[in-house]
């Protein structure tokens, strides 16, 4: 199964649609269509996208008519009552069982949302966060990331969890032993960073964990300008991965 997470940094107004478009169609076919279908060298579309800071505008305008055109069902079904929140979008083979949308222990109005899918005779649990943020966040993130651990290790089937975490590493090493993807696959130094407005202030923000999984060919994507001023679709760089069964 292939998965895909992108922060979209809804956040911000400056060329919002013209980079939330891009983003979508990095997610789908690996960059702009023209140049995709130039080179002839499109990725395989992901099975699931995960994305974080979502907010209306880009929901309805340009995260919805696209993965839907593509094959996709977005859960929830309607956009939460949050200035921003995050979705997950699912497409067949896979089944969806159910989903429901978890609040965290947060200041900041945070959620988990989690979808329950039939695939290959195995039922998977998917869960994307955006966990609490900026540095005085430190306590309830790592409230928050134990929190998905421990739904994640009750779940009797594989699990994955793919978001933005804001966990700085000191913060991430109090969690203990857990499955991280980017570990997982050899803990490439290209793909480490996720997030990094300067060279001198990068983050590995962006992490996918599992249970009962095993991860390969992790990837972050996304790096590429789509806007006159050298922006990129976030400030965040997506990140990918293919997930089986253990």
């Amino acid at each position: 199964m292939r998965l895909l997470s992108w922060n979209l940094f809804g956040l911000s107004d400056e060329h919002l649609d013209v980079r939330t478009e891009a983003a979508v169609f990095t997610a789908l076919l690996g960059g702009p269509p023209h140049v995709v279908l130039a080179s002839g060298n499109a990725p395989p579309i992901p099975d699931v996208l995960m994305f974080q800071e979502v907010v209306d505008r880009t929901l309805n305008a340009h995260l919805r008519p696209h993965l839907t055109a593509a094959g996709f069902t977005l859960l929830p079904n309607r956009a939460p009552e949050r200035d921003y929140y995050e979705v997950i979008a699912v497409r067949p083979p896979s089944k969806i069982v159910s989903h429901e949308v978890h609040a965290l222990p947060s200041q900041m109005g945070r959620e988990l949302v989690e979808v329950i899918i039939e695939r290959d005779g195995l039922r998977w649990m998917l869960l994307t966060g955006h966990l609490e943020s900026l540095k005085g966040g430190a306590k309830l993130r790592v409230t928050q990331a134990r929190s998905v651990l421990e739904r994640m290790r009750a779940h009797e089937g594989p699990a994955v969890f793919a978001g933005d975490t804001n966990l700085r590493q000191v913060e991430a090493d109090r969690l203990g032993p857990l499955v991280d993807a980017w570990e997982a696959c050899g803990s490439s130094r290209l793909h480490r960073w996720t997030w990094g407005p300067s060279k001198r202030s990068k983050a590995r923000f962006d992490r996918i964990w599992g249970d009962g999984v095993v991860f390969d060919q992790f990837r972050t994507t996304g790096r590429d300008a789509v806007t006159a001023d050298g922006q990129r679709p976030s400030d965040h760089l997506a990140v990918r991965v293919e997930v089986r069964p253990e």
